[in-house]
């Protein structure tokens, strides 16, 4: 018995040890922070978030509260600490905390409930609780969807109210402002499906969310259990990109304040960690400081790196890349960048002139060739001989909108083309190029009317405007163990597997209400398909074998991800995601129950 005492004495230190490792060390001294949560009733209420963030530090930590409403931190750092608790339906609850190693400080929150929670809830859960008791109501709310949850997540849209006037003004303003939230154009053609619904669009905004009765019957969440309970979230700052010397006001962080603006944020896209733990961040708004940016997670420190555009401004960035070399490759301005992430030297290559300009997205072969999107199809780029190599699309028009892309196990460059539903394969060895069709969104063919089906067959879809049964392969991962591409299928709600082989498609939807918006995809050591959801502060997790999804959520609201990378040098990985309109850089990490046990 005594053997056994110190057998699980000694296992239980080694997990708690193991436990350091969860959060930005910048002291050795750690101290332990743990409470309760139950409502004003005194109900222990499950799946709360709690968050902490000591002063003068740059980064907030989250966790969740267990069956028993407890909840417990991974050592933090001694420091004093703001600490607070959300829920969706209840107030957000506040408290403070000296740390300083002595001892366990616990913190007990009460949370008084909250009559208009609305501000509170993901872009999906408002768009699940958008009524379909009538035939129409379903066709506008899928329209509404197709045409104004696009390029931002729809709570930021229905967290607001205004009267017929006032929608049918905001709407103006939509169908020509740019997909950055650039201000509208006079110059600047309007974007023919917004303006061919404006009418019927703006009668079911004021009838959905006027200043009157509204029919909404509000469908939150379950909070989070069991395994999805026991994350570890680290939230770091991304200051401004319009002044990096600021940071972002609204950022997200207090759910009751609804959804942030993205005019101060816009920065953060896609980021990728290197060998050595640091993470690369590819800037996409227009700034003087940076074009790609490069953040320490144990300090929370972020140093910029600039490519000189025009005008006093950086080249702007959106996609990146780290090879098995430490090199770091993303686009810049048209052309392509390199960055060691060893030395800082950087440097970029320019496509030939009769070449298409090189687009957002990129991924690599294993010998190193970098495949990057183009409108037009992709691009090869051979690092030995800086030789750019052009694959065209089979099929083509404007707007072909390819944006993401990945490379297979055999060296196949794959590229979606959201408004066509197909996606290009271009061989890296031969040149040959193909394509695989997908198959339209089926169970819509009774929402769509006559007049619909001329506008659509005259119109057709666009990046963040589209047609109600439209697919729209949005970016892509590539398992190359077993060659076979993942697609994420943002108005199709689901992830499409694809046999590197054979191209035989098999289509795994969404299981869940609303519209999720799943965005990207990369898969994981083992195998996992890991997907950020852009509307809904959440990434999913799909097992192949079980075809099981499993989703953790995120501590902050309107995050509207557009990326999502794993760090396979960890086990378990760790999964990154930038938060493009809250403007912070997520860690996720993963806690076993054994692990809480031996903290305890």
């Amino acid at each position: 018995m005594l053997i056994k005492k110190r057998l699980f004495g000694l296992v239980a230190g080694v997990v708690a040890v193991s436990l350091l490792g969860f959060l930005p060390r910048s002291a050795a001294a750690a101290s332990a922070l743990q409470g309760t949560v139950q409502s004003a009733s005194g109900q222990s209420l499950e799946g709360v978030a709690v968050s902490a963030r000591a002063n003068g530090k740059t980064y907030t930590t989250t966790v969740y509260t267990d069956s028993l409403g407890a909840y417990d931190f991974p050592p933090l750092d001694n420091g004093h600490y703001r600490i607070w608790a959300q829920a969706v339906g209840f107030e957000t609850t506040r408290a403070e905390a000296d740390l300083d190693g002595s001892q366990t400080a616990r913190r007990e929150f009460r949370m008084p409930t909250l009559q208009d929670f609305s501000k509170q809830l993901t872009g999906t859960e408002w768009i699940a609780s958008l009524p379909e008791d009538t035939k129409e109501n379903r066709r506008l709310k899928a329209i509404f969807r197709s045409n104004c949850s696009g390029c931002h997540t729809p709570n930021f849209v229905l967290q607001n109210r205004f009267d017929e006037a006032g929608w049918r003004k905001v709407i103006d303003v939509m169908e020509t402002v740019g997909i950055y939230g650039d201000p509208p154009r006079l110059d600047r053609a309007p974007v023919p499906l917004v303006r061919q619904y404006k009418e019927e669009l703006a009668v079911y905004l004021a009838k959905m969310r006027g200043p009157g009765p509204s029919p909404i019957k509000f469908q939150p969440y379950s909070r989070p259990r069991g395994e999805t309970a026991r994350v570890v979230v680290t939230e770091y700052d991304y200051t401004s990109s319009a002044n990096p010397s600021e940071p972002v006001t609204h950022d997200g962080s207090d759910w009751m304040e609804g959804v942030p603006s993205a005019y101060e944020a816009r920065g953060s896209h896609d980021a990728e960690v290197d060998q050595n733990g640091f993470v690369w961040i590819a800037d996409s708004q227009a700034n003087s400081a940076r074009t790609v940016a490069r953040l320490d997670p144990k300090t929370g420190e972020v140093k910029n790196f600039k490519l000189q555009g025009e005008g006093g401004l950086a080249m702007r960035s959106h996609g990146i890349v780290i090879d098995s070399k430490g090199i770091a490759w993303f686009n810049a301005s048209g052309g392509l960048g390199k960055i060691d992430t060893k030395t800082e030297k950087i440097e970029r290559f320019e496509p030939p002139q009769e070449m298409a300009r090189a687009g957002g997205t990129l991924d690599l072969d294993s010998n190193g060739n970098v495949c990057i999107s183009t409108n037009e199809g992709a691009l090869k780029f051979d690092p030995a001989t800086n030789k750019f190599t052009d694959f065209k699309s089979k099929t083509r028009g404007s707007p072909g909108r390819t944006y993401g892309v990945a490379v297979d196990g055999a060296s196949n460059c794959w590229w979606a083309q959201m408004n066509f539903d197909k996606l290009g394969v271009g061989n890296f060895r031969t040149g040959e190029i193909t394509e695989v069709a997908l198959r339209p969104v089926s169970g819509v063919e009774d929402l769509i009317t006559e007049r619909d089906r001329r506008i659509f067959s005259i119109i057709g879809s666009d990046w963040n405007s589209a047609t109600l049964d439209q697919q729209a392969p949005r970016r892509l991962g590539s398992d190359k163990k077993t060659n076979t591409v993942w697609v994420a299928m943002w108005w199709g709600n689901s992830l499409a597997k694809i046999d590197g082989r054979t191209h035989k498609v098999t289509y795994y939807p969404h299981p869940g209400p609303g519209f999720p918006g799943v965005y990207d995809t990369t898969i994981d050591k083992n195998g996992m398909v890991w997907m950020n959801l852009m509307n809904d502060d959440r990434v999913a997790k799909f097992d192949p074998k079980t075809e099981k999804w499993t989703e953790y959520p995120l501590p902050t609201r309107g995050t509207e991800t557009r990326f999502i990378a794993v760090d396979n040098r960890t086990d378990p990985v760790e999964v990154w995601v930038p938060y493009w309109r809250a403007h912070k850089i997520a860690r996720i990490q993963f806690r076993t129950a054994e692990q809480l046990k031996a903290q305890r």
